[in-house]
């Protein structure tokens, strides 16, 4: 047995202990199960000299008396002195007395529980004039001890037992029972008096209203099954600020509850741009990265201090982020996990140039806007800055600047002792219906000295003066899917999943700032980057996008994958973000094939046999096609394909002579003469033909196999 307590003294001071009197709290429930079979278990706080007999009831006390109506079982100490710390388990195993697992016997069962509310009491002495030394209960006591009804299974709490020291319920809530508990951590050598306050503290109770007891878990400190009781830990605050020179900043970190053995934290240390050695230390001592901090059994809190340096340079505010990082066994980690430390610097006031708003509104022919930058502290000396100008959509000569801009760029030059400098602009009139047009300007370059502060951008709305614009929204549709795609790789080489779009419009249409989705709740899930020579469709083109949840990859690889296994759903949206231009749900359809409009933007939906990304749909099984099998032999890259094709041998060297043929979709074929196959090695050709689909026909052994190629 794990070395579980050594207080015999303080508990013999205050229960004076002499042979069959036993004081409340001698024991303590460590577990209750009240389905079916009922069990229960508990630990003896004091030594029990042999021969005790201890009752177990799950009768109600009504006021001065039990009410007999249920059952009791009768325990019997062994004919040796009982040690502290003993458990007992005794479950109704369906025979006369209940089983009992530990040191006694019994006789007696109880054997209808309620898993509703029940609860069970411990007493020694006749029934008739109990004395009560434990109890626990899955719901809370009853306010009153007063005459029970034969259907009401909750009870009272009798004097003197007090609930959290003598006695435990799992919860305060009336209208909730749990079916069963147990203690769950492994104590600590506490001294007699709080043990007997930690064990009828239901927060360091496991509960659970499943039908298993589990017995496995239930306390066995012989053994040291028990489970440590999980403690969350958090930062006591998000943000500190510290000065250069200054006093200490005590980080501290708190447990929700004690633990009863040492545990580890470690903090990782993540410092800021501009953060050196010389400009902080900590205690402990920050070592590869991290700080690791021991906290000590029985404590609620621990910490760690910070403290930033005088370090001789003029500088801007800097930032250190600790965060929690690996934690030993006994906790995990609660609501804040991390903490910024800002050093203020003392040493120098720097001067910083920055705009005075962020937003400038103005409307078309109408006076110019001044926009202002503001120094801080002035300067005696005149300083230059240059200010980009970055134009949004629709912008082209729709404005002029004071002073003017060359190639977007505005130098400025401030006036000794001036405190601000400013630059104008002027929007024209141009008579055309538009939405409002925005400009960005950005202090990009600062000379003498100075710093780009904080605000370091404006914004200028040019508001339309004529009517509201007309919004157009272009015909593109969602054409054609495929969730399980075998015969298409993208230009990595990779098998997947793909959606075609289709402009059915007479127009060009850029696709920048459109939004595509699977997830109706969010329809700007993946918004198409401006990359306007990717994501533009010319009218009556195809566009691929590849749901490979891998935006690395292009602007046309997509941030989620589609449904393979149950339906799916997609939308396009316009680049409002709120205007829906299409959208499907899509049912399963064969490994392979693919769901699409046929024709092409019309509103009839089916499934294709014959994919075809990038190219118009097709409804049609050629002939030939049941008895060409897709091969595992060969890959083919890229495919779609515009020029050359790299075909990669991926088995064995073959046995016998195989052959290669390129065929259309007419079933027209042209033989291929690749170089010797290894595997692993590939050879590539320029097939002829137009878009459309193709196939890569392998003979070998009197057997067809094929890849199907998309030429666009």
């Amino acid at each position: 047995m794990r070395k579980l307590l050594t207080f015999i003294a303080a508990f013999c001071a205050v229960f004076n202990l002499k042979a069959q009197t036993l004081q409340p709290g001698a024991i303590a429930f460590v577990a209750l199960q009240t389905d079916n079979p009922a069990a229960f278990a508990f630990v003896n706080l004091v030594e029990i000299q042999p021969g005790t007999v201890i009752s177990f009831t799950d009768n109600k006390w009504g006021f001065n008396h039990l009410v007999l109506t249920e059952q009791t079982v009768v325990w019997t100490s062994p004919d040796t002195l009982l040690p502290i710390g003993s458990i007992v388990r005794l479950r109704d195993d369906g025979s006369d007395n209940m089983a009992v697992e530990g040191p006694g016997t019994a006789e007696g069962r109880l054997y209808i529980m309620s898993g509703a509310a029940d609860q069970v009491l411990a007493y020694v002495g006749p029934q008739d004039e109990p004395s009560f030394i434990a109890g626990i209960s899955s719901t809370n006591w009853r306010d009153e001890c007063d005459s029970l009804p034969f259907f009401q299974f909750r009870t009272c709490l009798p004097a003197p037992l007090v609930n959290g020291l003598t006695a435990i319920a799992f919860t305060n809530t009336q209208s909730f029972a749990v079916d069963n508990g147990y203690f769950a951590i492994t104590p600590f050598s506490p001294d007699g008096t709080d043990m007997l306050s930690i064990i009828n503290n239901v927060n360091y109770w496991f509960l659970s209203n499943g039908e298993s007891a589990q017995y496995e878990n239930w306390p066995d400190w012989n053994s040291g099954t028990t489970l440590p009781f999980a403690s969350a830990i958090s930062f006591n605050q998000e943000n500190y600020t510290i000065t250069e020179g200054g006093s200490l900043a005590d980080i501290t970190l708190s447990l929700s509850s004690p633990q009863f053995t040492p545990q580890t934290v470690v903090i990782n240390v993540l410092e800021f741009p501009g953060i050196t050695a010389g400009d902080f230390q900590c205690n402990p001592a920050v070592v590869a990265g991290n700080i690791t901090l021991q906290i000590p059994a029985n404590t609620t809190e621990v910490g760690f201090s910070v403290q930033a340096l005088l370090d001789g340079i003029g500088e801007l505010d800097e930032n250190i982020t600790f965060s929690i990082g690996a934690l030993s066994g006994g906790l995990v980690l609660d609501q804040i996990t991390s903490t910024l430390v800002t050093i203020v610097s003392t040493e120098q006031n720097l001067p910083q140039v920055s705009f005075s708003t962020d937003t400038v509104l103005v409307t078309e022919g109408g006076l110019p806007a001044t926009i202002t930058l503001n120094l801080s502290p002035a300067l005696p000396a005149a300083i230059n800055v240059i200010v980009t100008a970055v134009n949004g959509p629709g912008i082209q000569t729709d404005y002029f600047t004071t002073p003017t801009a060359f190639n977007n760029q505005l130098l400025l030059l401030s006036t000794p002792n001036s405190s601000t400098l400013s630059f104008s602009v002027t929007p024209f009139n141009d008579f055309q219906i538009e939405a409002d047009e925005v400009i960005t300007f950005t202090i990009t370059t600062v000379v003498n000295g100075v710093q780009i502060g904080a605000q370091s951008s404006v914004t200028l709305v040019i508001r339309d003066d004529d009517n509201a614009p007309i919004v157009y929204i272009p015909e593109v549709f969602i054409n054609e899917i495929c969730a399980t795609n075998l015969n298409f790789p993208d230009e990595n080489g990779q098998l997947d999943d793909w959606i075609e779009l289709y402009n059915a419009d007479t127009a060009t249409v850029n696709l920048s700032g459109f939004s595509i989705t699977n997830n109706p709740n969010n329809p700007q899930l993946f918004v198409f980057p401006p990359v306007s020579s990717q994501v533009t469709m010319t009218p009556g083109s195809f566009k691929v996008l590849w749901a490979d949840q891998n935006t690395v990859q292009g602007p046309l690889h997509l941030n989620f994958t589609l449904s393979e296994t149950a339906p799916g759903y997609l939308a396009l949206y316009y680049s409002d973000g709120e205007t829906l231009m299409d959208a499907i749900n899509y049912p399963n359809v064969a490994s392979g094939s693919s769901f699409g409009r046929y024709l092409d933007g019309s509103g009839n939906w089916k499934q294709l046999f014959l994919p075809t990304p990038g190219a118009p749909n097709s409804d049609s099984i050629p002939a030939f096609l049941p008895q060409v099998i897709e091969t595992r032999q060969v890959s083919v890259f890229p495919n779609p394909s515009t020029d050359y094709v790299q075909v990669v041998w991926k088995g064995p060297k073959p046995t016998s002579p195989v052959t290669f043929e390129w065929m259309d979709i007419s079933g027209r074929k042209t033989a291929l003469h690749p170089e010797p196959l290894v595997a692993g090695k590939s050879w590539a050709f320029r097939p002829d033909g137009s878009k459309g689909l193709y196939f890569l026909l392998m003979h070998c052994e009197g057997r067809t196999e094929a890849v199907r190629i998309m030429r666009q």
